[in-house]
């Protein structure tokens, strides 16, 4: 009989201690964790860091800045306003929406007025879309900063296509003759074309009427259709 209590007793104190250990295990204060969790959470914690650690130099760059803007807006010459002012003229420049002006080169092209050979193709001495493009290309491999044709400038959503006896710039239709002002190194853009292997040289061979002056001050007039950008984006800074 004494015997028979203890092992009950033995079976009821085992159950009650592992009933313990789960109860503890279950708060949270005994639970295992393996060495990988280990590292994530380390890795997890790290990150955060260094992000905080961005922010912090983000907001202390932006309180510079900041600092900055206020100590020029607070001069008698409000130096802020022509600096902000002097930046916006700049990106009109740049985005085409603004007159320019400068050296650079004037080009006419037309259709050649020479007789044809016989059973020659009559397309040969007319202006094409791929012409005007052929042009356009060597010019900005030369260095040219700013394009027009015939008074439509050129930008970086610019289309040139050829619809029957006219082209199509920009939307809008024009017919022969075709002039090209480009704004840049006047001689290097000049030597590209008329060269002995220049575009233009291989126009005036096949009898297209190609002209080209130099001018010390050629003037561009602004874009002039509406540019609407709906999808791109700036893309975010790394880390």
């Amino acid at each position: 009989m004494k015997l028979r209590t203890l092992g009950l007793f033995i079976i009821c104190f085992a159950i009650g201690f592992s009933i313990i250990v789960q109860a503890r295990a279950n708060n949270g204060q005994r639970l295992y964790v393996s060495a990988k969790t280990i590292t994530d959470y380390q890795t997890t914690i790290d990150s955060e860091r260094k992000e905080t650690e961005r922010i912090d130099k983000l907001t202390e760059e932006a309180g510079i800045k900041l600092k900055e803007y206020q100590a020029l807006s607070s001069g008698e010459d409000n130096i802020l306003k022509d600096k902000l002012q002097k930046e916006r003229e700049q990106y009109k420049v740049l985005s085409g929406n603004a007159d320019v002006q400068g050296e650079g080169v004037v080009i006419i092209i037309d259709d050649g007025t020479r007789q044809l050979y016989e059973g020659e193709d009559p397309n040969t001495v007319l202006v094409h879309d791929m012409d005007i493009l052929n042009v356009i290309n060597e010019l900005n491999r030369s260095g040219a900063e700013v394009l027009a044709v015939n008074g439509q400038r050129i930008v970086n959503d610019s289309s040139i296509s050829c619809s029957g006896y006219t082209i199509r710039i920009n939307g809008q239709f024009f017919a022969r003759p075709f002039e090209i002002k480009a704004i840049g190194d006047s001689k290097r853009m000049a030597a590209a074309l008329i060269g002995p292997e220049g575009y233009g040289t291989l126009l005036s061979d096949y009898g297209v009427i190609f002209k080209l002056t130099i001018k010390e001050d050629v003037t561009i007039r602004k874009f002039m259709e509406y540019q609407a950008y709906e999808y791109m984006t700036k893309v975010k800074e790394e880390e």
